[in-house]
Parts: structure tokens; sequence; C-alpha cells
């Protein structure tokens, strides 16, 4: 019951507080800052509330002072019974009863909610952990800012007191004794509840209650509306400025953004907008007789959202696909995922909508009831009208490709026109006698909705019926995967495997405690003398793919060509080198941009070349074989996410990649991060380990001689976790993390399943006679800083980063290479794996973008990036952008620190 409760009535509250906080995060990047934004905004935009809190509370107190000397002379005469029947007497006479009394507490209840909420979510937030803001030491903790005889004191705390009873004192200054006396008790209570609490959530209070002072001060002056106005209205043109003019995010959100702050600069305009409406319109239909249709339409719209976003989307996913969202973990069944759905969405569109709707006056009302109305023609065009290109989305709520903003614009502008349309005609009809037609299409559509959610409920429940059985009947179930890496028996075969973050200086480590890999990895040479040109995939895995052209200061030294399209070329290079040297072409999952764009898109002008992406659709098969495993926490991602994807369905298709948000969907911990932050198993995990252990049954073996290039994006060695030793698999609960010199670095667990289900696939390979003709190449884009804490090669560099940071894996196969594992200390980088890719193929290969020779360029050395920023869109259009402070440059051996330097900015 205490949970029900919960998701309807302070779920939304938390929604609304955590999208605050990730929209000041974003512009900000700081937490303290991002706790103080969501509590200023969360004042402003409550004040509604608290003014027609105010307005009851004024009306229950000069009530009771109107019949207070009455109530008393009836009470000094008369007793019991007939002191209760003449005071109810006089009670109904004046319309009043003893129940209207608790207006008095509007602003406490109030309060209550948003007080739980705030708790719920502020004291849980993951990200205030080891904060520091100000003089606050950490967020997450008490503040502890003073000591007295070796006690901590709790500043923040007594602070937030002092100026609640200030802020009271004002408010209760001309009230009677009891209020005060409310007030004051409230003060206390808020104290002893708070004074141990991370001041995280102290510092959000303390806003709170200083945005209250501010308020009772305001509301003492004459000019109370345009001095919060101005305030404003200053407050948001310095946001304006920063955003636009210092902010580094992606242009358009921040172009949106501060058009959608800047429109409070234009409500006095659209104020005097409403009112010249209202006087030409003022005998309208709309203006009169609403006492018949206000609440009803209000109503009705209210219901439509809720069953649009809590039944019909959630259940048309689901209804798509019943067995990607059947038998996970301990759901049997997907319906009580559209259950927990529809009871977020009655919080969201009908408990709180109801609350707010009736507090107010009829002339709100009437802007509430339209409003609403609005939103639900468009939600219902956007629904069902406008559909989205993002790929197929898997049970772990994420697209396979979602296409950027700018691929999509005749769509969008289409989405756009049929919206103003629509709501043209809705206007139309409004301000004419026919408002009827808009209650009775309010109806049709929630009859229509009720039975669209119905149907789905019935085709899944029939579905899962037969799932069940399927279930029952096949317990030695053999799965069918399509092939999608080719071999051939009788051509030449070049595998280019990048394993993200795959770490070198776990090798020796690897091979000494797997003994039996060194034959299976038979022919291999390790280059552990191996830098990267950056410690990320955005600049590290250009060079990777396209060679020294695509190195950080070569990209930027070619300032006429755009980032993104230099990004594109190298990308392109070697699948358009081996396409034109007569090989079949296979890509997989390319990292192009670290996802933020399209990764496939760039393929499009090569239709030969196969591209796919296939991480991710194997984890449900792979779940399905291994039912031990049920920690997989995909419950708790469709519970916290179903109803964000509803939203993202009902908004216009230029908003929906914003709350995509790169499959985070606007939260600031999703399942993964959670799981990680106890050292359980993950989505990601089980994603990309399952596309691993399933290579043998995605390879086929051909006979004909036909040379096949095969590039393949491993993302498994980039999503630590522990795993079960000695095999290195996934499980519930790892109890065996080995003993070996890194056992307790989860870096080394996730690199190891990779090297041993690599192996597998190897001697697949083998078995099928594929093994002796393919070349192998694996590489990593950089290697990971934190890690490989014995090892005194693990050198510290200038600006402060480890090597192992910028040691990324390398190792290479030739054809018909054979003999144990070589270790080849010369100098390299992760750019010349494409030259090893190609060598003997293309002779003498020219970038065919530039013209320029594809050759090594590390005589002299290398120089590095050592930013943190992941995103194309976080840089300028040509060029990254790196600080003056913010390259190194690095020469023979990376060991050694005297060849390590601050490098000048390029």
């Amino acid at each position: 019951m205490l949970m029900f409760l919960y998701t309807l009535v302070i779920f939304p509250i938390v929604q609304f507080i955590e999208l605050c906080y990730l929209f000041v995060y974003r512009i900000f990047d700081n937490p303290g800052i991002s706790v103080l934004g969501v509590s200023i905004t969360v004042s402003i935009c409550t004040l509604p509330l608290y003014f027609v809190s105010e307005k009851h509370q004024h009306k229950e107190r000069d009530l009771q002072n109107r019949l207070k000397s009455k109530i008393d002379k009836i009470k000094a005469v008369f007793k019991g019974d007939e002191q209760y029947m003449i005071l109810s007497t006089y009670y109904r006479q004046n319309h009043y009863h003893p129940v209207y009394a608790l207006r008095n507490t509007f602003g406490i209840l109030i309060q209550i909610p948003f007080f739980i909420a705030a708790y719920s979510y502020i004291s849980h937030l993951e990200a205030l952990q080891g904060a520091q803001f100000l003089y606050i030491h950490d967020l997450s903790k008490p503040d502890a800012l003073l000591s007295i005889g070796g006690s901590a004191v709790n500043i923040l705390p007594i602070l937030m007191t002092c100026i609640n009873i200030i802020s009271g004192t004002i408010y209760t200054k001309e009230l009677a004794i009891k209020d005060r006396i409310q007030v004051y008790g409230m003060a206390v209570v808020f104290l002893i509840l708070l004074y141990n609490s991370p001041a995280g959530l102290v510092l959000y209070w303390t806003t709170n209650n200083i945005s209250s002072l501010v308020k009772n001060i305001l509301q003492k002056t004459k000019h109370a509306k345009k001095i919060i106005y101005i305030v404003l209205c200053v407050f948001v043109f310095f946001l304006d400025i920063f955003v636009l003019f210092f902010h580094t995010g992606y242009w358009l959100k921040r172009i949106l953004l501060a058009t959608g702050c800047s429109i409070i600069f234009f409500l006095p305009l659209l104020g005097k907008l409403i009112e010249k409406i209202k006087q030409k319109y003022g005998d309208a239909p709309v203006w009169k007789d609403t006492v018949f249709w206000q609440d009803r339409m209000f109503i009705c719209a209210s219901l439509s959202l809720f069953l649009l976003a809590g039944l019909v989307i959630p259940s048309s996913l689901i209804a798509s696909s019943v067995a990607e969202f059947s038998f996970i973990e301990q759901y049997t069944s997907p319906l009580p995922f559209i259950f927990h759905t529809a009871l977020q969405a009655a919080g969201v569109f009908l408990f709180w909508n109801l609350c707010i709707y009736f507090l107010f006056s009829k002339k709100v009302k009437i802007g509430l009831t339209i409003f609403t109305m609005m939103i639900t023609f468009i939600a219902l065009i956007d629904t069902f009208l406008i559909p989205e290109n993002f790929g197929f989305l898997t049970n772990t709520m994420l697209f396979s490709d979602p296409k950027p903003t700018f691929s999509q614009y005749d769509s969008i502008i289409l989405n756009m026109l049929v919206i103003i349309f629509i709501l043209g005609i809705f206007i139309f009809i409004l301000l004419s006698k026919r408002k009827r037609i808009l209650f009775y299409f309010n109806i049709i559509t929630t009859i229509s909705l009720i039975g669209f959610g119905i149907l789905n409920i019935g085709k899944i429940a029939g579905e899962f019926i037969r799932l069940q059985e399927q279930r029952n009947l096949e317990e030695n179930r053999s799965a069918e995967f399509t092939p999608v890496y080719t071999f051939s028996q009788n051509g030449k075969n070049v595998l280019f495997i990048m394993l993200d973050r795959g770490v070198s200086g776990y090798v020796p480590a690897i091979f000494e405690e797997k003994p039996e890999l060194v034959p299976v990895f038979s022919g291999f040479t390790w280059y552990p003398n191996c830098a990267s040109f950056a410690g990320h995939t955005l600049v590290g895995a250009p060079p990777l793919y396209g060679g020294y052209e695509y190195s950080p200061k070569a990209i930027n030294a070619r300032d006429s060509v755009t980032l993104l399209e230099k990004h594109k070329e190298a990308y392109l290079l070697l699948p358009k080198f081996f396409m034109d040297a007569g090989y079949s072409v296979t890509v997989t999952d390319p990292p192009f941009d670290n996802y933020e764009m399209t990764n496939l898109s760039i393929f499009n002008d090569y239709p030969s070349i196969h591209a796919e992406n296939i991480n991710r659709k194997y984890s449900k098969e792979w779940l399905y074989q291994h039912p031990g495993i049920s920690g997989m926490l995909i419950s708790k991602l469709l519970h916290d996410t179903l109803l964000r994807f509803s939203l993202f369905k009902m908004v216009p298709l230029s908003f929906r990649l914003f709350i995509y948000d790169g499959g985070e969907w606007l939260m600031t911990a999703n399942a993964n991060s959670e799981a990680k932050k106890h050292g359980g198993l993950t989505i990601d995990t089980i994603d990309d380990y399952a596309l691993l252990d399933f290579l043998p049954e995605l390879t086929r073996i051909e006979q004909e001689p036909e040379n096949q290039c095969m590039i393949f994006y491993v993302h498994l060695t980039h999503s630590p976790a522990f795993l079960q030793v000695p095999d290195y698999v996934p499980a519930q609960i790892v109890t065996n993390k080995g003993n070996g010199p890194f056992a307790e670095e989860d870096h080394y667990h996730v690199n190891m399943a990779a090297f041993l289900l690599l192996g597998k696939w190897f001697s697949f390979l083998k078995e099928n006679g594929v093994y002796d003709n393919t070349r192998i190449i694996i590489v990593a884009d950089h290697g990971s800083g934190g890690i490989l804490r014995n090892e005194p090669q693990n050198i510290t560099l200038p600006n402060g980063d480890p090597v192992s940071a910028y040691n990324p894996l390398l190792m290479v196969k030739d054809f018909n290479s054979d003999g144990t594992l070589t270790i080849d200390d010369s100098f390299m980088t992760n750019a010349d794996a494409p030259l090893f890719s190609l060598q003997g193929i293309v002779p003498n290969p020219v970038n065919p973008f530039t013209g320029i020779p594809l050759q090594s360029d590390k005589a002299q050395g290398i120089d590095i990036v050592t930013i943190g920023v992941l995103h194309s869109r976080n840089h300028t259009k040509y060029q990254y952008r790196v600080g003056k402070n913010q390259w190194l440059h690095v020469k023979e051996n990376i060991f050694k620190p005297e060849n390590w330097s601050a490098a000048s900015k390029q």
C-alpha cells in the first residue's frame, strides 16, 4: 500500500526534481549548483500553489475572525448537546463547516510531498558522493563544518532553521499565536529530521527556506509581482549569455534552451494578447456556459493522456515483441510492467493534474483545460501519425540506430505543420458554437484508447500463454543465429578487432594465469610499447581506423574539413580499401562519434559494405541459456524508463532524441550505474559478453575463394565488472574473484573474459581450417587509468595520469604465422593498425579522401591529448577543443619518464 501511494503521489514530484537537477547539471556541471538550481526551480514552479494556499488560508482566517465573537458567546451560554445544535445551526447559516479549518494547514500539506520527494531523491543521489561545494567537503554526508570538543556540529541545518524562523516571523506577524506556534513547531521538526541528513539535502531545503523568506518579504511590498518578474528576467538574461557564448554543449540544445528560457521576456505581451482575445471574443461560447464542459473536458483530456502514456504506448511496445519482455528476472509475464507504468502515469496525469486543477479559480481552470486539451491533441498526433526511424528497441531500452536531429529535417517540419494545422482546427472549434464536438471527440478518444489498451493486453496475454507452453516443451532448445562473419577456406581473411579500452599491461598476467591460451593465440606478436593518441574513444579511435592522418594534431591542422567529416573518412578508410581490393567487407558496431551520431549512416554511399549493429541483440538468448543469472536489473530499467518511452512517443519528433538522451532517458542514474555502484552484474556486461560468447554461432565458413574483411568492435573490455573465476563468466553473485595480482581489478576480469572468448572463437576457426589464412589485428583505442597499481612500469605522466591510460593493446597475427606469442618492444601506436591490415594487400596505399600516402609518422614521437570531452558536440565544427596544457609528447619508450613531456598548444 505504501509503495502504491508513493508511486501515485511522490513519484511524479521525484521525476520533476530529477529533470530539474539534470537540466541544471548539464549547464553548470556542478552537483552543488545543481542542488541550488533544483531548489530555486521547484520554489518558482510551486509559487502558484502557495498563492492558492495563501488565498484559502486568508479566507479561512477571515471567516473565523468574523464568526469568533458569536461562537464565543454561544460557548459561554450553552453547554452539551444544546451548544452543539446551536453551533451547527450557526455554521450552516454562515455556510461554514468545522472541517474547513483544515484549509489553514494547506501550506504545510503542500510541503510534505515535496519534502518526501526531495529526501527520496537527493539523499540517494550518487553524484553527490564525494562532491565538494564551497566549504562543504562531501554533499552526501552531514556538513560537519564546526568541531567543538572533538564533536562535529552540523551548521547547515541550524542555518536552515534560523532562516525558517525569520521567514515564519515575517509571515505570522499579524496572525494568532496558534499560527505562530504551528510555523515555529514545523521549523523545529525539520531541524530534528534533517540534522544528520546529507548536506546536499539540507542545502536544498535551506535554499528553499531562503526562497520562502524572499517570498514573504515581497508579499509585504506593493509591487511584488513586478519585482519577481524583473529578477527572473535578469537571471534569464545572464543564463542566456552563459549558455550561448560560454557553454560548450551541443549548439542546437543550447539554442533551444536559450529560446525556451527567453519566453519569460514576452510574458507581459502574452498577457496583453490574452486580454485582447478576451475583449474580442468575450461573448464567444468558450467564455460562457463553462460549467457544462469545463470540468468534464479537463477530466477527459487528463484521462486520455493517462491512457496513452500508461496503457496504450507501453502495451503496444510490449505487444510488438512479447518474448522480449517475458521471463525477466522474477517476472514471467510482461503485464506487471504495464500495470506499474499505468500507476506512474496515473500519478502524473490524473492525481496531480486533478489536484492542481481543483485548487484554482474558474478562470484558471479554463486556461488549464484548454492547455491540457492542446497537449492531448499533440500527443495523439505524435503517437499515431509521426513514426521515428531509430532502428530496433531492445528490452534494455536502447535503440540500435538513433538518427541525429539534422538528418530528419523534412519529417520534423512535416510534424510541426500537422500539429499547427490540427491546433488551428481545435482553436476554430473552441471559438465557435460547436464546442460540444471537442467534448464528444474527447469521449470517443478515451473510449478508443481504453479499447486499444485492452486489445494490446489481450494480445500480450495470448502470446505469453503460447510462449509459456513453448518454453515448457523446449527444454533442450538450440538457438538459430543468422551468421554475420564469413571466413573463406580458400581465400584470404582479414579480421580487424577493436577492443575498446583493451589494457596492454594485462597480457602477461592473462597468459600466465591461463597458459592454455598460449597455443590458441599462436602466431601473434604483442607490442607492449604502444601509445594511443587520447584516453577515450572519440579522439583515440579515428587514428586506429584511419592511421596517422587522423591523429588529433593532424585533424586540427586540417581545419578546412569539418570534424565529423574527418571522422567519417577515418571509419571508412579500411572498408573502402578492402572493398576496392575485391574483398567482401563486414563492419559491426563502429563507434562513430561515441554513438552520439548514427554510426551506420556513414556507410549509406557504400551499399556493398555490410554494416550492422549487433551488440545487445543476443542478451535475451544468452539469458535463456543461462537461467541461473537473473540479476540484470532489466526489470528496474523497465520500471524506470517505460513511462519516459511513452513521453518520447508523445512529443514532437524534434524533441525525441533529447528525451532518449543517448540511452540514458534523462535519468541521473540508470540500472547499469546502480549495479556498478554495488559491484553487481550490469546490462552492458551481459550485452557485451553474449556477443563474444556466440561468435562461433555467428560465423559462416565457406569454401569459395572470396577474400573476406571483417572489422569488429568489442565493448566488453570497456564495461568493467567482476566475473566468476576460474572461467570469468557473469554470475548473479561473484563468490570467487581469484587470487592473482589483479583479482580486485574489474578491468582485468573483463579483459580476461575477452581473451577467453576470442580464444574460443580462434579455436573454432582452427577447427574449420580458416585460422592460418586469416590475418588478425587486435587493437585498442586507449588504455585505462587507475589500474595496474602495483606495476613499476605504470609511471605517472607530467599531467598526473598513469601511462596505462595511453597504453592500448596491440597484437598482430599475419597470414600463415605460427609459433608461440612473440614480444616486440618497438615503439608503436594504434595508428599502425591500418598499416598492418593493408600490408601486402594494397601496395603503397593512398588515402582516397585526401590523396596522401598512408605511412607511419612517429619517428619524432607523437602528440597526445588529455582532454576528457567525449562527444563532437563539445568541440568546434572543424577542430578538437584542446586547452593549452592538454597536450603531451612521447617518443621511443613510453615506459621511461624522461621520454614524456608537456607539449605546447597545437
